[in-house]
């Protein structure tokens, strides 16, 4: 058809990445969730295990021995994302204080490589976020593509 046409936009509300977590015991279903939130240019990011029956969870533990695998994982997919999608931004935190913990001791030990491609922030409810400062707790972080 040759007639004029509106702009349109392809909404992306959820945008999965899976993996499998693999040890001599067992084999865990991953998935990467990057989904849109109330913010323009803001998506939430979950790290979940996949279970058999298709449902998913944050909260449970795979103890398959790969942790720093596991998270490598995630830190390539991230940058997958961002490569692909270089004007938003990514938030997250912890389904709990430990994974929380977790997440800021990654960043911090991660951080002179992470900041030669990203900018970091970190959070606290009802406050503009900081950039991230090493060893400071934060209720939440965001990363976002250096332009």
């Amino acid at each position: 058809m040759e007639e004029k046409y509106y702009d349109f936009e392809r909404p992306i509300s959820e945008i999965r990445y899976n993996f499998k977590s693999i040890s001599q015991e067992k084999e865990v279903s991953k998935r990467v969730i990057f989904t849109t939130s109330d913010y323009q240019n803001f998506y939430n990011l979950a790290l979940v295990d996949v279970f058999d029956d298709g449902s998913i969870s944050d909260i449970s533990e795979t103890r398959n021995k790969d942790m720093i695998m596991v998270l490598a994982t995630v830190i390539k997919i991230i940058e997958e994302f961002l490569d692909k999608y270089p004007d938003v931004f990514l938030i997250f935190q912890g389904s709990d204080k430990r994974r929380q913990r977790l997440y800021r001791l990654i960043i911090s030990r991660e951080m002179p490589n992470i900041e030669k491609k990203f900018i970091v922030l970190g959070g606290f409810e009802n406050s503009q976020p900081e950039h991230f400062r090493l060893n400071q707790e934060y209720d939440y972080f965001i990363i976002s593509k250096i332009r």
